[in-house]
């Protein structure tokens, strides 16, 4: 065998933390405001971006991401690649117990993969899964993960959802209640769950990392938007907001108390339509919306200015940004010109979009273009609660979108643009580009993976399931009590390394 990586953990605050603030305090509870729509937190079946920062103080993963996308030990703290790279075996932390007394080991982790691959279990990461063949117990604490083909993608899933182990005896006495009774391994042990309210944690005070963590507990109080959640943290009722633009952020800059911190690299935004459905299924519907949306209007308003227009899903600076996509440059007089010759002229367009967020905005924003070329613009609003799981299951047929990177291509890419992808919520089928995302996920040549991504990605773009945006400007605001944070690029704040100076 190969090995690949193999390390101790020797340290658990992110080096940015460190470096600010090095003397952590115990004690205290974090109040955090978010817009709210938690739908399960049971790891194994969660889909939405909300639920993924409670998760990840519930449950450790097998791997964890640092600032960087690099890979470091977790619950796994080795792992060795076979020559072939079919199969890697993984040695586990030793000590470590669930919630509910279990012990963690290769049993749990076995249990945890098997039940994701398994078809009737409906894991939202099976399709991520697919290439794992087998998952085998070697001793107590080492597994052995054999998969089909080489899979380099495989480590980084195990640093996301389908890396958080849960504990198998609770899923067996909660059974399909289990995501309202979450039981995990992690530094923050479930309390209550009122809906509507909050979310509560307390502290895990046998958790197998010492010293961590330094808060007694951790509240997610459910907001209504975030300038009320703003209002909330200028009187020390919250302690943290995520996802703020721009304009939120004019309410916290009249707070002494407040400090903002912009975000690692933005959120990319984009419209996105049932790609396979009347009337989007046109190309001449596409080309008009892509030439008559006014992208740099819309980074003026809602970012003022400060976003990114890109005509790309993936960001500067990672080695499978792509080259040479196709540039749909702002044009009104066209857009009109295409609407009026394909015979769109007066089509009624429902535009769907969470009230309360962001998104409405860019609704707002679609609709005046739209309209202004011919199209008729309806505006459908949908509750924060129910609006990720319309989009994602297809039965909203048009509406802006936010997605956030994932540590290998694959994570989003196979995510949304495979014709088997688990959100691929656009209906996109182009059968070059399933060859291609199937070849590029078990090739370990870096260089022909990123060949293949820029012809997939330069693909999507001529085939318009979504009209890219770009990547926001975004800040997280807390009051200055609060230490320890630091910006992660898939923006999932890590708030098991916080700490408050007053508790």
């Amino acid at each position: 065998m190969a090995a690949v990586s193999g390390f101790a953990i020797v340290a658990s605050l992110p080096a940015v933390a460190l470096a600010q603030d090095t003397q952590p305090v115990t004690g205290g509870t974090l109040n955090v405001g978010f817009i709210s729509d938690v739908r399960t937190l049971d790891p194994l079946q969660s889909s939405q971006w909300t639920e993924r920062q409670i998760l990840f103080l519930i449950f450790d993963t097998l791997l964890e991401t640092e600032a960087d996308f690099s890979l470091k030990p977790a619950l796994a703290k080795s792992w060795e690649f076979s020559d072939d790279g079919k199969r890697v075996v993984l040695k586990l932390q030793e000590g470590v117990k669930f919630h509910d007394g279990t012990p963690f080991n290769a049993e749990a982790v076995k249990w945890n993969l098997d039940a994701r691959l398994d078809p009737k279990g409906n894991s939202s990461q099976l399709k991520l899964l697919e290439g794992v063949k087998n998952v085998e117990v070697l001793d107590e604490f080492t597994v052995a993960i054999d998969m089909k083909e080489p899979y380099p993608p495989l480590l980084a899933l195990f640093a996301d959802r389908a890396g958080l182990m849960a504990s198998p005896a609770a899923a067996k006495k909660y059974g399909s209640d289990v995501g309202s009774n979450p039981v995990g391994t992690g530094p923050f042990v479930f309390g209550e769950w009122v809906r509507g309210s909050r979310i509560a944690l307390t502290k895990n005070d046998s958790y197998w990392q010492k010293g961590m963590p330094y808060l007694d507990g951790i509240t997610f109080h459910d907001i209504p938007t975030n300038v009320v959640g703003i209002q909330r943290m200028a009187i020390g009722e919250l302690d943290f907001i995520s996802q703020l633009d721009p304009l939120d952020t004019r309410l916290s800059k009249a707070s002494p108390d407040i400090e903002l911190v912009p975000s690692k690299g933005g959120v990319w935004y984009s419209y996105q339509w049932r790609w396979d459905a009347e009337p989007y299924n046109k190309p001449e519907l596409r080309q008009a919306i892509a030439h008559g949306l006014n992208r740099d209007r819309i980074n003026q308003i809602i970012w003022a200015g400060q976003g990114k227009i890109s005509d790309s899903f993936t960001p500067d600076g990672l080695w499978w940004t792509p080259t040479d996509l196709v540039h749909y440059e702002y044009d009104p007089e066209k857009a009109s010109k295409i609407v009026a010759d394909s015979g769109l002229k007066g089509t009624t367009i429902k535009l769907a979009a969470p009230s309360g967020d962001t998104l409405r905005r860019f609704a707002e924003l679609a609709k005046e273009d739209l309209d202004a070329i011919g199209l008729n613009i309806e505006l459908e609003p949908v509750p924060q609660s129910d609006y990720y799981a319309k989009a994602v299951s297809g039965e909203i047929r048009f509406t802006p979108m936010r997605w956030t990177q994932r540590a290998d291509p694959d994570g989003l890419i196979h995510y949304l643009f495979s014709s088997k992808g688990t959100a691929n919520s656009t209906g996109y089928k182009n059968d070059q580009v399933d060859k291609w995302i199937d070849e590029a996920r078990v090739i370990s040549d870096q260089a022909r993976r990123k060949e293949l991504y820029e012809k997939i990605q330069r693909q999507i773009s001529a085939d318009l399931p979504y009209m890219p945006v770009g990547f926001s400007v975004e800040f997280n605001a807390m009051r200055n009590t609060v230490k320890g944070f630091a910006p992660m690029p898939d923006e999932i704040p890590r708030f098991r390394y916080v700490w408050k100076t007053q508790a």
